[in-house]
């Protein structure tokens, strides 16, 4: 009886804890509705490259605890011992001490001072992956809700081109125009048709790319909302005042000092390392207090070698930084020269060219169906049309590619 309790016990115990991914399982995959703040947002926290960027700082912290420590040598005790047989009989002999080696020169400081600049370098390089991280986060949620603009656009093209495929048949039935008429609407209507696919592909790979940058679940479904272009304006003085903070830069700098420590530390092996001995020892009858001094003597590893590797490493980085600098900041001048004129485009587009489009296809569309117009005319015209719509979303989507790449280039984070 106890037996078969307990069976049942364990069934109702495994079916409890199945309950929980079975519901899951149920409800489907988690939706996200984001913006692109929300994005970015997201990305900070659940980035796989950026989690393991800030994960690797802690490397150097580690090596910043083994820096600190008082004393690079543990201690030593020896003990010794044996009988004394002379003529007087035997008796035993004991000797026993603690020795401890101390650093000179300041060598321990050197390598705190070397630690520090590689915690700071390795936290420098993980905010630099995450400025990387988050360019790529926003340039492909930006592709996403571009393809569904291109896919509005492409729905509104496809109604109009089936509403064309009606008139056409109905004005055919009338007599008042020829097959001819009626199959080219019929084309229209496929080409449109292949096009949405094609734009619904280009709106998964976007969203693809989002949810492996982001680190969501593999059948995690995206919506992403908001203007595809937010507008912002930036001032070239304050961007390149921003520069000389950018992460990769800082990381440069933390470099620079990492090996300047390491010059600082061989330069410091050059003392000799000193040693202390306490003992005492027992000598027949005798008891002795042993203190002993030891000089190691660097005649031939005086830190020469590391001393020159830091050297030459460190001017290395020092010209790395200065060009680098001097890169960024031409960078910084074109990509703010660049979106200052897509963003000037965009504005005088939707100035004299965006309210004319509505209006001309209500046109267009009307003179076809009341015989006003023939098919090919109307065809170019909504050709015509379809293609100013189109250059609008792409050009809201350049100019909202160039703000992402100014900012990071500048090293603004969002």
């Amino acid at each position: 009886m106890t037996r078969w309790s307990s069976c049942g016990l364990l069934l109702a115990c495994m079916l409890v804890a199945a309950r929980p991914a079975a519901a899951q399982e149920a409800a489907g995959p988690r939706t996200y509705d984001l913006t692109l703040e929300q994005a970015l947002g997201l990305a900070r926290a659940r980035s796989p490259s950026v989690r393991v960027a800030h994960a690797r700082s802690g490397e150097a912290r580690g090596r910043l605890v083994d820096a600190e420590m008082l004393l690079r040598a543990n201690p030593t005790v020896d003990v010794g011992g044996g009988p004394r047989i002379g003529p007087g009989g035997t008796s035993a002999d004991v000797d026993i001490g603690v020795g401890q080696v101390f650093e000179l020169g300041g060598q321990r400081g050197a390598r705190i001072e070397g630690a520090n600049a590689e915690v700071d370098r390795t936290t420098a390089t993980a905010d630099d992956t995450s400025r990387r991280i988050l360019r790529d986060v926003a340039a492909s949620f930006l592709r996403a809700r571009h393809a569904e603009e291109r896919l509005r656009i492409a729905a509104d093209a496809e109604s109009l081109a089936a509403e064309l495929h009606r008139v056409a048949g109905r004005r055919h039935d009338a007599g008042d125009v020829g097959v001819l008429d009626v199959n080219l609407a019929a084309l229209t209507l496929a080409s449109v048709q292949a096009d949405l696919r094609t734009i619904e592909a280009a709106r998964a790979r976007a969203l693809g790319d989002l949810r492996v940058l982001l680190g969501l679940e593999p059948d995690a479904a995206i919506a992403v909302r908001g203007d595809l272009l937010d507008r912002r304006r930036h001032a070239l003085s304050d961007l390149l005042v921003r520069v000389s903070d950018r992460a990769d830069l800082r990381a440069l700098d933390a470099a620079s000092r990492t090996a300047d420590a390491e010059v600082r530390l061989g330069e410091a092996r050059a003392w000799p390392a000193l040693g202390l001995r306490l003992g005492y020892a027992r000598e027949e009858d005798a008891h002795i207090a042993l203190v002993a001094l030891t000089l190691t003597l660097p005649f031939f590893d005086r830190g020469q070698g590391l001393e020159a590797t830091a050297h030459a490493r460190g001017q290395a980085l020092r010209i790395e930084r200065e060009s680098t600098g001097a890169a960024v900041r031409a960078e910084v001048r074109a990509a703010f020269d660049t979106y200052q004129r897509l963003l000037g485009a965009v504005e005088q587009f939707e100035q004299n060219g965006l309210p004319q489009i509505a209006q001309s296809e209500a046109l267009a569309g009307r003179s076809y169906a009341e015989g006003a117009m023939q098919l090919g005319e109307w065809l170019a015209i909504r050709r015509e049309l379809v293609e100013a719509r189109v250059t609008h979303a792409d050009l809201l989507l350049n100019t909202a590619l160039a703000g992402v790449e100014l900012e990071a280039e500048a090293g603004v984070q969002r």
